[in-house]
């Protein structure tokens, strides 16, 4: 697997002294400070062997974080050196393009075509790119996972109620059935304000429709691929106290073992065990105060 250590610091653009969790705060945007749910710091290789028990691994992300993405990448090209067969889970990709993202990980697309068909988050080059290149060098599978933006907006619209207007195709796009339940997941999300309003219930639909529907997507491949293990990259709200994405998984298989990495802003508190933490330094302000927030342009498919 030396070839694996090799394109991964070509890859991040460094050399392949990789920053291991020292016992100083991270350095810079690119550094990390990895501490078990026991508060002992950890190296990535460290963790790995850790991890070698755990069925899934669910990594915590702050979407554009230099740090966090080095520190996924760095965890996948230590856990492949291990000979338990992995597979890569990922929220950036939807089920809907599982056939462009399998045609790229074989050769049958470039890469240009392939951000283009498969639909990738427009960060993909600079933060995702390093993940799927191992995966594909390694030739594991890549998961895509969640549900299509399209879609779950469509929910955010008009309840959960939308799912049965869908064709059957692409109802099968997203999970067969979604945790509306009153639980502590759900409490969460409506006390939260998104852009300085309060979610109602169709918007937590939305929400839940992303978390059950990665959580099915890992139980549909672990039920049909037996002793492999899934590493998966996912927002940090969406594992945070052990809920979203990994309770519903877990509720899905409930005997899976699963580990949780959450990160964390320096400045912020380190999540209750059994959570890991991933500390990293905190980006720039998004806006100055009193700055309005950018419009958000999409060009999607109206709603049936």
């Amino acid at each position: 697997m030396r070839q694996i250590s090799m394109l991964l610091c070509a890859l991040l653009l460094t050399g392949c002294q990789v920053h291991t969790g020292a016992a100083t705060a991270p350095a810079t945007l690119y550094d990390f400070t990895l501490t078990d749910d026991r508060g002992q710091m950890l190296s990535a290789a460290t963790a790995a062997e850790r991890l070698a028990g755990m069925d899934v691994i669910m990594v915590g992300e702050l979407h554009g974080h230099p740090g966090v993405h080095r520190f996924q990448a760095t965890l996948l090209a230590a856990l492949l050196e291990q000979p338990e067969p992995l597979a890569l889970a990922m929220e950036q990709f939807t089920r809907n393009h599982q056939a462009e993202l399998n045609a790229y990980l074989s050769g049958k697309l470039g890469e240009d075509a392939f951000i283009e068909q498969a639909d990738a988050w427009p960060s993909y080059r600079h933060d995702y790119r390093p993940l799927i290149e191992l995966a594909k060098s390694a030739g594991i599978d890549v998961i895509a996972a969640n549900a299509p933006r399209h879609i779950v907006r469509c929910i955010g619209q008009q309840g959960p109620g939308y799912l049965d207007k869908l064709p059957a195709t692409e109802r099968g796009w997203v999970a067969g059935r979604l945790t509306l339940d009153e639980d502590e997941y759900k409490s969460r999300f409506m006390n939260t304000r998104f852009h300085g309003h309060s979610p109602d219930e169709r918007q937590f639909a939305a929400q839940t429709a992303w978390d059950d529907t990665m959580a099915e997507s890992m139980a549909a491949y672990l039920a049909t691929h037996p002793g492999h293990r899934i590493m998966l990259t996912v927002g940090r709200f969406h594992i945070a106290d052990g809920m979203g994405t990994a309770q519903r998984l877990k509720a899905r298989m409930p005997k899976l073992n699963i580990a949780l990495i959450y990160p964390v802003l320096s400045g912020e508190a380190a999540p209750d065990a059994p959570l890991w933490s991933l500390k990293v330094q905190a980006l720039p302000a998004p806006r100055l105060d009193g700055e309005p927030f950018p419009a958000i342009k999409m060009e999607l498919p109206e709603c049936l």
